[in-house]
């Protein structure tokens, strides 16, 4: 609602100040030609990456702020007419408008559009401002990724790794395990013998337990069907990780899971900037 009452006044100044510019009639807007080839690849939520490092949980940076409307998204640069969507467990497509710096979801919500001001200069970010909801304009920041990849699940769950498990963990009387295991971007593990991938749920039916706790689930790769899901929680300091067993509270139906005990705990180090 908030927009729509500035954008009005915003465009009022934009008229005055032209008329007291003497050169505002010899100027012209010039659009971005190389907005097609500078949108192209990979854009990730990192403003929502970032709070999820900071509550050290998925659940938690959505029960204390909100879940963007997308985790990723991609552009084709030869093919500018629509991007791709993506929020962790499905993806869609959404047509676009391109106008110089503000790129237009048509209608990406409830017949609304999302609108998305790229930053021209730096050509790594842009914001994204959707006021599709009853809470208000909601705004995010979404960063270009590096990972060279069309597919947005990809790039943005590396970066949600990095963000969420970065540093070192040392486990608590966890035998056979390295002093250091490494939670890699990637989804690898390295220096614990038992698991060697990893993958953090991000949405959908892999949230077992509701809103009680995260869940990540852990398997060797040289092992098939090892693939266990266990429910994770930070301390306060987000420097102690415990790893919980779970069971499904109604074997004989579907239902809810609960915590059956600690199954890991790790000691973690983040190195400083």
């Amino acid at each position: 609602m908030r927009i729509r009452f500035f954008l009005p006044f915003a465009v009022v100044l934009l008229l005055v100040a032209c008329k007291q510019d003497p050169t505002a009639n010899t100027a012209t807007a010039t659009p971005l030609s190389d907005t097609p080839n500078s949108l192209g690849g990979a854009w990730i939520a990192i403003d929502f990456c970032s709070r999820v490092e900071q509550y050290g949980s998925v659940l938690q940076a959505e029960f204390n702020t909100y879940r963007p409307y997308a985790f990723a998204m991609v552009f084709n640069s030869a093919k500018m007419d629509s991007v791709h969507c993506f929020n962790g467990f499905e993806d869609w497509k959404v047509p676009i408008k391109i106008n110089q710096d503000t790129v237009e979801l048509v209608g990406a919500s409830q017949g609304k559009s999302i609108f998305l001001i790229y930053d021209s200069q730096s050509k790594k970010y842009f914001s994204m401002y959707d006021g599709t909801n009853k809470a208000g304009t909601q705004i995010d920041r979404f960063l270009k990724s590096t990972v060279p990849s069309e597919d947005g699940h990809l790039a943005f769950s590396m970066s949600l790794n990095h963000h969420l498990l970065r540093g070192s963990f040392s486990p608590i009387a966890v035998k056979g395990t390295d002093p250091k295991v490494l939670f890699l971007p990637e989804g690898f593990v390295k220096g614990w013998p038992q698991y060697d991938t990893y993958q953090v749920c991000v949405g959908g039916d892999c949230f077992v337990m509701g809103n009680e706790m995260d869940i990540i689930t852990l398997s060797d790769s040289k092992k098939a069907g090892s693939e266990k899901m266990f429910a994770f929680k930070y301390s306060n300091q987000n420097d102690t990780l415990s790893i919980f067993n779970i069971a499904d509270a109604t074997p004989n139906e579907k239902g809810g899971y609960v915590s059956k005990g600690v199954a890991y705990r790790f000691l973690r180090k983040i190195p400083t900037r």
